[in-house]
């Protein structure tokens, strides 16, 4: 599954609306309302040249970069040459992967409503869900999928209980015919351990099964990680994601 994955997710990734893939100097990137390096075919002798090219270049931009790198990455170098460059890394996390051939069990109480967002109105509930969950303002997701209600690949959910506000959570199609990626999936702190975060993991398999795709697939943090074993998902793979913050 690893191996299906870097391929189809990684090295050939699904561009939506607002993003666009880059290829160059061995290096895949997405760029728009964000900046990621996914993929690359390095060498220890070419490795230092590229990360510094790729700094200066958002640098100059004034851009976020990130660059996420999984334990079976190469070269060894790459983690030492971007932190010589100035990023930073984030919290280790995880990938973890689940086979939809199983089923996601889960059970919620009766006042807590899971709703697929269709409208502008519902997507505000997502991005103050979002807000809620982890703090900050997240703008950059009105722009990204406020075109988007209607994409077959992109799913947003919110959750609400008691018909408040409480959690919100995304798939994407990572490859037409196996991976879909989850995101997101936060609780805000007073509606946590009411199995929310579970009900919407359920949820997007349902939809990913409905699509007839063949995994899930997620960056699990230390506090997720835990849930998502007990629902079936296996882990794949360490990573860390390393960034570079506009100067």
């Amino acid at each position: 599954m690893l191996a299906q994955y870097d391929a189809e997710v990684r090295a050939n990734p699904q561009a939506p609306p607002g993003l666009v893939v880059e290829r160059a100097d061995g290096v895949v990137c997405l760029t728009g309302y964000f900046n990621f390096i996914s993929w690359w075919e390095l060498t220890p002798s070419t490795v230092r040249q590229a990360v510094a090219s790729h700094a200066a270049h958002f640098r100059s931009r004034g851009e976020k970069l990130m660059w996420r790198v999984y334990e079976h990455d190469s070269p060894a170098e790459i983690s030492g040459c971007l932190a010589e460059e100035g990023f930073e890394p984030d919290a280790a996390g995880t990938l973890m992967i689940f086979d939809l051939a199983n089923e996601v069990q889960v059970s919620t109480a009766d006042n807590v409503d899971i709703r697929r967002v269709k409208t502008e109105e519902e997507l505000e509930d997502f991005v103050k869900a979002s807000e809620r969950a982890f703090g900050g303002l997240d703008t950059w997701q009105r722009t990204a999928y406020s075109d988007r209600l209607r994409d077959p690949d992109l799913a947003l959910y919110v959750a609400y209980v008691s018909a408040e506000i409480a959690a919100s959570a995304r798939l994407e199609i990572g490859s037409p015919n196996s991976f879909g990626l989850l995101f997101g999936g936060g609780v805000a702190p007073s509606y946590r351990r009411m199995g929310i975060y579970r009900a919407l993991v359920a949820e997007r398999a349902r939809e990913a099964r409905r699509r007839d795709l063949r995994y899930l697939s997620t960056e699990a943090r230390q506090t997720s990680k835990p849930i998502l074993q007990n629902l079936g998902f296996v882990s794949a793979a360490k990573e860390v994601t390393w960034v570079l913050n506009p100067s």
